[in-house]
């Protein structure tokens, strides 16, 4: 027994199928292609990642050695600074006087002072 339907239906009901089996597979494309856009998207923010951390710790190494270096420089510094100031063997062989103190323990003891005349000022400006 044959359908009851016009046979104008029958030819558009095979079309209609097509339509819509062509939206499922663009519709199936389109999640696939949002799925592998995600992907990407989330493997491209861990490279980021990475490298921001590989950048952290080299930062974090750096900084550490240049807190160490001065801390260290600081304290030899100081060392340094103290003893300078603490061991002057000129003031303890001179008696530590007055004279000691005042600079004279920076010359030697039989050199004359070195007394620096002022060049004559003229009123001649030609180069």
């Amino acid at each position: 027994m044959k359908s009851q339907m016009p046979r104008s239906t029958l030819c558009i009901r095979p079309l209609a199928r097509l339509r819509g089996m062509t939206r499922l597979l663009l519709a199936l494309a389109g999640v696939i292609l949002l799925a592998v856009t995600a992907l990407a998207a989330v493997w491209l923010l861990g490279q980021l990642l990475t490298g921001l951390g590989v950048f952290v710790v080299g930062a974090v190494g750096v900084l550490g050695r240049l807190l160490w270096f001065l801390l260290v420089t600081g304290l030899l510094g100081g060392l340094v600074y103290f003893v300078t100031s603490a061991w002057r063997p000129a003031l303890r062989a001179r008696g530590g006087g007055e004279a000691a103190r005042s600079g004279a323990a920076a010359r030697p003891a039989g050199a004359a002072p070195v007394r620096l005349e002022k060049p004559p000022v003229t009123s001649d400006t030609s180069a």
